[in-house]
């Protein structure tokens, strides 16, 4: 996808999606034809995507609160209308977080640090009516496998982005939890983010430049010591609202004796999502969250 607004990327998956489910029907009507083929085709390659842009999104930004995530939760404050609830890991940062989201007029959105029962925060703020629910990690998933062995109904609405992570865990028993989840079906859904660029080099030196400035803009107290991962947050929220930054393709997916997820031709066949060209996602954040910008309220185009 190369488009860079999410309401003509919205419009066209809708249109797309009436595409599939007609040729998809029309097959049943003419059997032995080519027509008969395409949709048999169709069939194997799984079901059409859900439609989540109405559901809940939670973010679980209980890692860290660098740049990176005061930038992604601007965003999602802005640009994302069912933003319903947002876990950090302490109070400075739960503080960090009722400020941003307060000076971008989303009062409504629960903001909690270290909740000792995640679930019953998870179901007052997004609801107990069974839809699904959008969660989108900024970290390592422990806070997830809290919940889907506390209460597997919640795991069974959950639809999670899940960054893999590249380096040592400090909890590998929770990757593996969520992955043994969606292996026997007790988690809805996992898609899986690369959330770091494989080379660095000038295009993406200078992304991560305008992003880090955005982000001071945003909150000055903020620690600025690793500007590499800037970013990083902006990638997971793309993935997990469907935004056209990221690529995406299938791949067999386990745990590494070190708790990261790693790709391959065995274990789970998962979405595994990555940004190539990172100039559009910067350019859309400065349009969503720069300071100056007009747009106090939520953009309604996801």
């Amino acid at each position: 996808m190369t488009s860079e607004s999410p309401r003509h990327e919205g419009k066209a998956i809708d249109e797309a999606r009436q595409d599939y489910e007609a040729l998809s029907a029309v097959g049943e009507l003419f059997p032995g034809t080519a027509l008969a083929e395409s949709s048999r085709q169709l069939g194997q390659g799984g079901d059409w995507p859900e439609n989540l842009r109405e559901s809940p999104l939670v973010i679980d930004a209980a890692s860290a609160w660098g740049p990176g995530t005061v930038l992604a939760v601007a965003a999602a404050a802005r640009a994302v209308p069912q933003l319903a609830l947002v876990m950090v890991g302490d109070e400075p940062a739960r503080s960090a977080a009722r400020r941003l989201l307060d000076g971008a007029g989303r009062a409504e959105v629960t903001v909690v640090s270290r909740p000792p029962d995640v679930s019953s925060v998870v179901r007052s703020a997004c609801g107990d009516s069974g839809q699904p629910i959008r969660w989108v990690s900024f970290g390592e998933p422990l806070r997830l496998a809290q919940l889907i062995q506390h209460d597997p109904d919640l795991a069974g609405r959950l639809r999670v982005t899940q960054p893999a992570g590249s380096e040592r865990s400090a909890s590998p028993a929770a990757a593996r939890t969520v992955l043994d989840a969606v292996r026997k079906g007790r988690l809805a859904a996992l898609d899986l983010v690369l959330t770091g660029p494989a080379d660095a080099g000038p295009s993406i030196d200078r992304s991560r430049r305008q992003a880090m400035a955005l982000a001071e803009a945003l909150d000055d107290t903020v620690d600025r010591s690793d500007p590499a991962a800037v970013l990083s947050d902006s990638v997971a929220l793309s993935a997990a609202v469907m935004l056209p930054f990221v690529d995406v393709e299938q791949a067999g997916t386990e745990v590494d004796g070190e708790g990261a997820f790693q790709r391959g031709d065995d274990g789970v066949r998962l979405w595994w999502g990555a940004v190539e060209e990172y100039e559009p996602l910067v350019r859309w954040l400065t349009r969503v969250v720069e300071p100056s910008s007009t747009a106090s309220r939520p953009d309604r185009g996801e």
